[in-house]
């Protein structure tokens, strides 16, 4: 190898250092990535339900609407 293209053992231990640092950084960001990609999941199903009880006439269909309605908001104030 020509002269200074090699890495020296304190570059290598620098490199490996950081990149502990980026996956500890990583781990929290993605926990917030995964949480907000299911608040956006059920914010989806929930604008889904209210479409549907603009439309149903069946009282028994209303009834299982609202009742999902009302667990995808609680599951919604727990995030």
């Amino acid at each position: 190898m020509a002269r200074g293209w090699g890495r020296s053992e304190e570059d290598l231990g620098a490199e490996k250092e950081e990149a502990r640092e980026a996956r500890a950084k990583g781990a929290g960001s993605l926990a917030d990535a995964e949480r907000e990609t299911l608040r956006r999941g059920l914010k989806l199903s929930l604008a889904r339900i209210e479409e549907q009880l603009g439309k149903v006439t069946n009282p028994v269909r209303r009834q299982a609407l609202e009742a999902a309605r009302s667990e995808l908001l609680e599951r919604l104030e727990r995030l």
